[in-house]
């Protein structure tokens, strides 16, 4: 998520581009509302607590996860609102005070989730999109973000 030149949280994962339009974070919260939980990653270092605070006008904290690739913004995040669960996003596996680490996929290593179990740091992988690689994380990894749904949760339902 980051903030156009209009001063408007937008969804975008790389840098803005005027010939784009990005959604909003209001329209996606508006479509998630009641419906599914919100994992708000901020790319940016500006507007932690503006973009927690319009979350959770439109959702419960209970549904929001926030990551971020910057210790200042987590901090930022779980002191002013505790309840809201902030990860911490990583290439490869560390020690966190964060309440868990996104971890990117190709360091979900069998050595980096065996240190993060024996630390309890619950761990949630990214951008997971094959079947085998999700057979493999699910039993040991707290969330998959995923492109494709549909698998993760057939392989968490046993329906696979």
């Amino acid at each position: 998520m980051r903030r156009s030149s209009e001063g408007v949280f937008v969804i975008a994962h790389d840098f803005l581009m005027p010939e784009v339009i990005h959604p909003t974070l209001d329209h996606v919260l508006d479509a998630a509302a009641g419906r599914i939980g919100v994992q708000l990653d901020l790319k940016e270092m500006s507007g932690e607590l503006d973009s927690v605070q319009a979350a959770l006008e439109k959702i419960p904290a209970a549904k929001l996860a926030v990551t971020s690739p910057a210790y200042e913004s987590i901090r930022v995040v779980k002191d002013r609102y505790p309840e809201v669960l902030v990860g911490l996003t990583r290439l490869y596996v560390e020690q966190t005070d964060a309440d868990f680490i996104s971890l990117d996929q190709r360091g979900a290593t069998v050595e980096a989730l065996d240190f993060c179990a024996s630390h309890s740091i619950p761990v949630w992988v990214w951008t997971v999109d094959d079947r085998k690689l999700m057979e493999r994380l699910i039993p040991r990894v707290a969330g998959i973000i995923t492109n494709r749904p549909e698998i993760a949760l057939k392989l968490t339902r046993g329906r696979a």
